[in-house]
């Protein structure tokens, strides 16, 4: 039987041949899509008992990887959508049921709540507008955020303003045509919006609430942290992709005032060997922190502080150094790295918008570094 890593193996070199045209028309098409549906990667994280794998962290960070050395953006939509899948990991038996009547089900959308709920009998009324809502133009079912209302105004718990999350028709928001960018420019990440769109309560839920978590071990991930592995996955595979090709082109293309082809010179050789070992080891260091942390809520424990840092640690360094191999692999191209023709400025401009996720911001790494001092993150969701 074939197995889900060699149907992905498949498709990669019918994604890369068409990489211009997801980048140029600002989305993943329709069929590229539905045939990444078809090998059931979207189902690897949602529970068995609703239909789906469950599979581990690291069986999904491999097959995101696969689809990450074919295409960035194609690779982005896909992480978004085994995340949703993940968050049903806090849904009701019944909404969940629903919304993954077919396990393998497109679905996007935005964690921040951004938008506003009125309580009203059987449900909430949502409006708002969200940004970012990858691969929107193949979804089925959106996670949105939100902030419960009351007369107005958010409703006050001891532990701040009440959030919820809603699951929504794709169908049912309204698409703003915003996604101009200059990396990951084939996801569609576009704005959308809706207003006073009634929810039912069996699709709402609160991520992250311990209290509505499934038992099985794969939903006790450090929310954030398992999240940020997904993220920092897509660079990693960016830049191998980008390494290969680099490599690849320096068997032939002779530098300008040189005899000998780029493989041949020293400097290239140097260049592309640093790449490699810190291209490598940042790998090695994100799955292994994953699978720290995946044997800890395997036995039912939650993983420590110092933990938690350093799966943050290793998916910020995977994101960096990502974005650094990609540069390197585009200098080694040359001038004809620049042209729009040339993929490997499409790397590098997708693993640089990727350090542009909030997820992987700046900032975080002074959290690593304040657990690792013993203090607690300054961030409240760490």
């Amino acid at each position: 039987m074939e197995t889900l890593v060699q149907r992905l193996e498949k498709l990669v070199p019918g994604i890369v041949a068409r990489r211009e045209e997801i980048e140029s028309g600002r989305r993943v098409p329709a069929d590229i899509m539905k045939a990444v549906r078809d090998t059931g990667i979207f189902s690897l994280e949602v529970p068995r008992a609703i239909g789906g794998q469950e599979a581990t962290p690291l069986e999904a960070l491999d097959a995101l990887e696969i689809l990450a050395r074919a295409d960035g953006s194609v690779a982005w939509c896909a992480a978004q959508a085994l995340v949703t899948g993940c968050v049903t990991g806090f849904m009701t038996e019944a909404g969940a049921k629903e919304i993954f009547a077919d396990p393998k089900a497109v679905t996007g959308g935005a964690f921040a709540p951004k938008g506003g709920a009125v309580r009203v009998d059987g449900g909430v009324r949502v409006s708002g507008r969200w940004q970012f809502i990858s691969g929107i133009h193949n979804a089925e079912w959106l996670m949105l955020g939100c902030l419960v209302l009351e007369n107005g105004q958010p409703r006050m718990t001891p532990m701040g303003p009440e959030a919820i999350h809603v699951m929504v028709p794709a169908r049912t928001v309204e698409i703003h045509d915003t996604w101009y960018v200059s990396g990951l420019c084939g996801t569609g990440s576009q704005d959308v919006s809706v207003n006073d769109l009634l929810v039912p309560e069996r699709h709402i839920f609160v991520v992250g609430d311990p209290s509505r978590r499934r038992p099985e071990p794969l939903y006790g991930m450090p929310l954030l942290g398992w999240y940020v592995a997904h993220v920092a996955t897509v660079s990693l595979g960016v830049a191998r992709a980008a390494l290969d090709e680099a490599t690849e082109g320096a068997q032939r293309r002779v530098p300008t005032f040189t005899m000998a082809p780029l493989a041949d010179q020293p400097t290239a050789q140097i260049e592309l060997a640093r790449a490699e070992a810190k291209l490598s080891s940042a790998r090695l260091l994100l799955r292994e922190a994953i699978a720290d942390l995946w044997r800890v809520v395997s036995t039912g424990d939650h993983p420590a502080p110092r933990q938690l840092a350093f799966a943050r640690m290793a998916a910020l360094n995977a994101a960096e150094v990502g974005a650094s191999v990609t540069r390197t692999a585009s200098l080694l191209g040359g001038g004809s790295a620049i042209y729009s023709s040339s993929s490997l400025q499409r790397h590098m401009r997708d693993a640089e918008a990727i350090t542009h996720h909030f997820s992987v911001a700046q900032g975080v790494w002074e959290d690593v570094g304040r657990v690792l001092m013993g203090r607690k993150p300054n961030a409240p969701m760490f």
